[in-house]
């Protein structure tokens, strides 16, 4: 008897072949799925990084000559509030060019 084969042996094989494709190709769907939600989150984070690059520092908005001139008030004596009175210029920013960070 084992010369013929059964239908039933061949039935349970195309079977089992069915099923395994369906699970193979519902496993490979829910893959597909969650690779795109990678690569949009992925795209997200490379947009947030560019958003943050955008913002520039500001730039030294105070002149050469306006430093020179704070020097030289200093030098003659005045203090830090009569020196922004007279060059419109804050005491921080005074303090700064004093300090050499505009060096």
């Amino acid at each position: 008897m084992a010369i013929f084969k059964m239908r039933y042996e061949d039935d349970w094989k195309k079977n089992y072949i069915q099923e395994f494709n369906e699970m193979r190709e519902n496993y490979e769907k829910k893959l597909y799925i969650k690779q795109v939600e990678i690569d949009n989150l992925k795209s997200e984070i490379v947009n947030i990084k560019q958003s943050k690059n955008t913002l520039k520092p500001k730039e030294k908005q105070i002149t050469d000559m306006d430093i020179q001139s704070i020097k030289d008030l200093r030098f003659c004596g005045l203090s830090y509030s009569e020196i922004a009175k007279e060059t419109r210029w804050s005491k921080a920013t005074i303090s700064r060019v004093l300090n050499g960070l505009y060096d």
